[in-house]
């Protein structure tokens, strides 16, 4: 019997994506500790968590591969010709005061990349050249597309503002002709990124679409009550 086939780079993507959201998931609602990072940012044992989770598919599936993690850094060979970089809890305010809006992504540099949905199940991939919507275990792929048609919008509120004091995101909320075109929202930044091609691509179902169209969160509880 010949030995199995290796999996794919946009597969070992998708799969550590998946692990990590796993993770993220099982542990939602928790009391969580906090790990700060200066400037205001911080950490929580779940992206920690997440980020080894993702870190053990990638090295069991490349092991030769450099990871450079958000909360671990660069690891592995300082020669290593290819460097998967990972984000394993992308919406970690978001996630500490109770919101699910959140994402974990995975992408090898100049390569493929996924973005998971923990409480989803779906779990966006590209190849670099087209991309794709899994929606649970067993559901096929959809081919996804972007388009203006959506009028959906990711306002990055989220320091820091590398094009300040010029632009800031912020000043588009006040401005009358945004507010008269578009409504803002609250929302993990890759998972509104994912979100443009997935409603363009097809419909979805109503309580998903109408999350996807202008879900905004309160933030009214704050991360300090659920971290310790």
């Amino acid at each position: 019997m010949g030995s199995p086939a290796q999996p794919t780079d946009t597969e070992v993507a998708a799969a550590a994506a998946l692990a990590g959201a796993a993770v993220v998931r099982a542990r939602f609602g928790r009391l969580h500790s906090r790990v700060d990072k200066g400037f205001g940012d911080f950490a929580t044992d779940a992206d920690l968590a997440a980020e080894r989770a993702i870190l053990d598919v990638i090295r069991a599936a490349r092991p030769g591969d450099a990871v450079h993690g958000e909360e671990g850094g660069r690891q592995g060979a300082a020669d290593a010709e290819r460097e998967w970089l990972v984000d394993p809890l992308c919406g970690t305010l978001n996630y500490a005061t109770g919101s699910r809006l959140v994402a974990v992504n995975v992408v090898l540099r100049d390569g493929p990349a996924a973005v998971a949905d923990p409480f989803s199940g779906e779990v966006f991939v590209t190849d670099g050249e087209t991309a794709r919507l899994r929606s649970g275990a067993q559901a096929g792929e959809r081919r996804l597309a972007p388009t203006a048609d959506t009028r959906l919008v990711d306002v990055n509120l989220d320091p820091p503002f590398p094009n300040a004091p010029g632009f800031r995101a912020v000043d588009l909320l006040a401005h009358p002709g945004f507010v008269q075109n578009f409504r803002p929202r609250v929302v993990s930044t890759t998972l509104a990124l994912a979100w443009v091609p997935a409603v363009a691509a097809g419909p979805a179902e109503p309580l998903r679409r109408g999350v996807r169209a202008g879900s905004r969160s309160s933030g009214a509880r704050r991360a300090d009550d659920r971290c310790r």
